[in-house]
């Protein structure tokens, strides 16, 4: 539902988008075609956020990622030796996320929608 959320959101401000169910579909499109911007979710299905962070950065290491998460306790567990979170480097937003905070974060990553495409 976050997704589909995002989705619309960012679809209807212009944003050209493609979505994926879960971390592997995801990398297989990427493979084919890298954006500008992943959001991920640090829970996710197949492989959780922080594995599809390593792998994205192998195969398009240009792409920018935006993570999401509803356990901000549990992600700074996760990250904490993270030299990129450490020193502020890693982009996350935390659940429930309001859209004027995610189009502010994806503009500030990505810039307004016509420089995106």
């Amino acid at each position: 539902m976050v997704r589909e959320s995002f989705v619309e959101l960012l679809g209807q401000r212009g944003y050209e988008l493609v979505e994926a169910t879960d971390g592997e579909q995801a990398l297989t499109i990427m493979r084919r075609r890298p954006c500008a911007l992943a959001i991920v979710d640090v829970m996710m299905p197949t492989m959780g956020g922080l594995e599809f962070r390593q792998e994205l950065q192998a195969i398009a290491p240009s792409v920018k990622i935006l993570f999401v998460t509803g356990q901000p306790d549990k992600f700074e567990q996760l990250v904490e030796d993270d030299p990129d979170f450490a020193e502020g480097r890693m982009n996350v937003l935390f659940k429930p996320v309001h859209p004027v905070k995610l189009l502010a974060e994806v503009e500030r990553l990505i810039g307004p929608p016509e420089a995106s495409a």
